[in-house]
């Protein structure tokens, strides 16, 4: 509603995109940019209803890296151009977006509680902030009943390493439960720590999660 009355009213968004066609998952956003005030995200990594939110150097680098995305820093403007560098209008701009609403409960049913748990492709041990409540198919691809059974489709999949591998395609789940290699890698880091995860026993797989574990093999090794 504007100021006098005009349920039409609103704000101007002005945008000029620098990159376009990026994609990252919701899922890595509290490992990157943290959670909890002033950052854009609520404590449980949910994101919060506000028109802008400040994040660190720090953050704003680790998302910037995680894209694959190469910023110089500028030089320090002359004092007479400072009056110049902004020119958009309002520095706030409101957005709408859709939410994961389950996936605070799916993280926590996961975690059962706990504070530390085991990844179940690696199987170390983490604080739970590390771990991961990892869709096993693309949660995308999934229908709104199937998100429903948490019992089927996630497992806790560490942020170091094992998340990206299976996400990215890099490991798969046989039907014996154990861990392969899926599709090429691209570099001899990345043969290396694919390598030392083949043939290890997922804690996750089991009647329930076999046909989920099937479904993202399927897609990765078409």
């Amino acid at each position: 509603m504007g100021k006098d009355g005009d349920p039409d009213a609103g704000w101007i968004v002005r945008l000029e995109p620098i990159l376009t066609g990026l994609s990252l998952d919701w899922r890595e956003l509290p490992d990157l940019i943290g959670v909890g005030s002033p950052g854009p995200l609520d404590k449980d990594g949910i994101p919060q209803q506000r028109y802008i939110s400040v994040i660190s150097d720090e953050a704003g680098k680790r998302l910037l890296d995680r894209l694959g995305i190469a910023v110089e820093t500028p030089a320090e403007p002359p004092g007479e151009q400072l009056d110049e560098i902004w020119d958009f209008g309002e520095t706030d701009a409101a957005t709408i977006g859709r939410r994961r609403r389950e996936q605070a409960r799916l993280r926590a049913y996961l975690l059962g509680g706990r504070a530390h748990s085991g990844c179940d492709i690696c199987g170390r041990e983490f604080p739970a902030a590390l771990l991961v409540a990892a869709h096993i198919v693309p949660r995308a691809l999934s229908g709104d009943e199937h998100r429903k059974d948490f019992a089927s489709i996630a497992m806790l999949a560490c942020s170091l390493g094992c998340d990206d591998l299976f996400e990215l395609g890099y490991i798969v789940v046989d039907e014996a439960g154990l861990v392969q290699a899926g599709r090429v890698a691209d570099t001899p880091a990345l043969a290396s720590a694919v390598d030392q995860l083949a043939n290890r026993v997922c804690t996750a797989h089991n009647e329930r999660t076999a046909a989920d574990f099937a479904g993202h093999a399927r897609l990765i090794l078409v």
